[in-house]
């Protein structure tokens, strides 16, 4: 009686693969003691849930090796791309850069810094609130001295 309810436990606590199994078993059990051993063990339970479990361990590995062939797939073809993006922005960088530079020769307006009397160039130049330009270096270097505008004695309070 106490095998009967030890048994009936464990099937109820028992996830449905294993209740699965552990019938396949039990019928191979019950089977041993009703035939003899000399009739053909392929048909024997056991012999089933041996090939399920190979067939499902097959199946997990095919899966596995699936997607661990599609990851690196995947990665290889990420870091194409972004070697890509990386190459277009950098061509795209130094389109810009050589548009802006040759916008400043093409003006042949570059203003004079009234401190060094030296022509400006866009990339450096800065523009004061009252609407002077000076080199950047120029400029720092003045207002560390006196906290005004060269040109027209304004307060540049920063």
């Amino acid at each position: 009686m106490k095998p009967n309810l030890l048994q009936e436990y464990q099937s109820r606590t028992a996830s449905p693969i294993m209740q699965t199994f552990s019938r396949i078993l039990r019928e191979e059990r019950e089977n041993e003691y009703d035939h003899d051993n000399d009739d053909k063990d392929e048909d024997t339970p056991t012999h089933k849930a041996i090939i399920i479990i190979i067939a499902l361990c097959i199946g997990l590995l095919i899966i596995g090796i699936l997607a661990y062939i599609s990851r690196c797939l995947y990665l290889r073809w990420k870091q194409k791309k972004q070697a890509q993006v990386r190459q277009q922005s950098e061509v795209a960088y130094q389109q810009q850069v050589v548009q802006i530079e040759s916008l400043c020769v093409q003006t042949q307006e570059l203003a004079q810094c009234p401190i060094c009397l030296m022509p400006i160039p866009c990339y450096l130049k800065v523009v004061t609130p009252c609407n002077h330009t000076f080199h950047k270096a120029c400029l720092n270097l003045w207002l560390q001295v006196e906290k005004i505008c060269p040109s027209c004695r304004a307060s540049l309070n920063q």
